[in-house]
């Protein structure tokens, strides 16, 4: 079995994802922009905010805009990552309408300057700036875009994660115990590299968090102290929730036989699976034969009047298996299942 370790079980306060937005302006549209006519106050607001900041769109102006329907007012989002990010790097945007436009098909998104919510002093606000061309991903939303590559940080972004010479591991909502809280703080403790002087490095503070004294000699490369942490071997963890183990390097897939799946429907390359909700027990399926029933046994009992709601993960695997599908396909389909929230158990991925 792959070997757990502290950081399937935890994340790093202060190393959070941070967005950074503004409002901006999508040109070059194709009659599928804003009608200015219908502007809210609000959205007037916006423009007047905007040709103050030195932006210069032809037919930003309320009339323009009325008449020619080419430019839409946006919100420009980028996620700086958790981990961080250095001046000069590209981040993808996400561009919304706020006002009336239709569509972004076809339109670019005009210079646009960024900032973070996170005010530090004066030069820290601008964190960088946005433009390019927008790409429609979904045909259904097609006032919202993309716009890859689109945002160059203009400043530094470090996340701080070492205060007075502590750092706080913050234990994920589905493991929060006081018991895993004693697992991960005697992992670290009981490991000879981490312990100056005698003293244990690690202190369970409570249910959520462990905290973890950083040793004077690890300040200067301090994310390599916080890599030996992360990866300090677990042992006896309780198996608490029901939970996947997937090893996407080797291919390997391990499904503990309580982990449950909620109905839903998941397409994927050539494989459809569907997980159907309960029927009455007189009521009759639609079209059995359309899709691959992934769980027979759970659909005989709910067809004769059993409270089984959800299906079997391992049931749905031997199926796909049987279909010959790909260790790598498999996990594709798990993957999106436990995006949609279908699996009733933790989904863990180790190396």
């Amino acid at each position: 079995m792959a070997q757990l370790r502290v950081e399937h079980y935890v994340r790093i306060k202060g190393q959070e994802p941070t967005e950074i937005r503004a409002y901006g302006i999508v040109s070059g549209l194709n009659g599928t922009g804003d009608d200015a006519r219908n502007y809210s106050p609000a959205a007037h607001a916006i423009m007047r905010q905007l040709a103050g900041s030195g932006m210069h769109v032809p037919g930003l102006d309320a009339r323009g805009l009325g008449n020619a329907r080419n430019n839409a007012l946006v919100v420009v989002i980028a996620t700086i990552p958790g981990t961080g990010a250095r001046s000069g790097d590209l981040l993808d945007c996400t561009i919304f309408a706020v006002g009336g436009a239709t569509s972004l098909q076809g339109g670019i998104l005009d210079m646009t300057t960024l900032t973070t919510p996170l005010k530090q002093d004066e030069n820290a606000l601008v964190q960088g700036m946005a433009s390019g061309r927008v790409t429609i991903e979904q045909e259904s939303s097609p006032n919202v875009g993309r716009v890859v590559n689109g945002c160059r940080l203009t400043a530094d972004f470090m996340h701080p994660f070492i205060e007075h010479g502590l750092m706080t591991l913050v234990i994920k909502r589905e493991h929060a115990s006081p018991n895993m809280a004693r697992i991960i703080a005697e992992a670290i403790n009981n490991n000879p590299e981490f312990q100056t002087a005698g003293l244990q490095p690690a202190i369970a503070i409570n249910s959520h968090s462990v905290s973890v004294r950083v040793p004077t000699t690890a300040f200067g490369t301090p994310m390599d102290f916080v890599e030996r942490i992360l990866q300090a071997p677990l042992l006896d963890v309780p198996m608490t929730v029901p939970r996947v183990l997937i090893n996407e390097r080797a291919g390997t897939i391990a499904i503990g036989v309580d982990v449950e799946v909620r109905p839903t429907l998941v397409t994927h390359r050539n494989f459809i699976a569907e997980i159907p909700p309960q029927l009455a027990p007189d009521e009759e399926e639609e079209f059995p034969q359309q899709f691959l029933g992934i769980d027979t046994d759970t659909r005989f009992r709910q067809m004769n009047g059993e409270n089984v709601i959800n299906m079997k993960l391992l049931a749905l695997q031997a199926n796909l298996n049987a279909l010959r599908a790909t260790p790598q396909e498999v996990i594709d389909i798990i993957k999106i299942l436990h995006q949609q929230g279908a699996i009733v158990g933790e989904v863990v991925f180790v190396d």
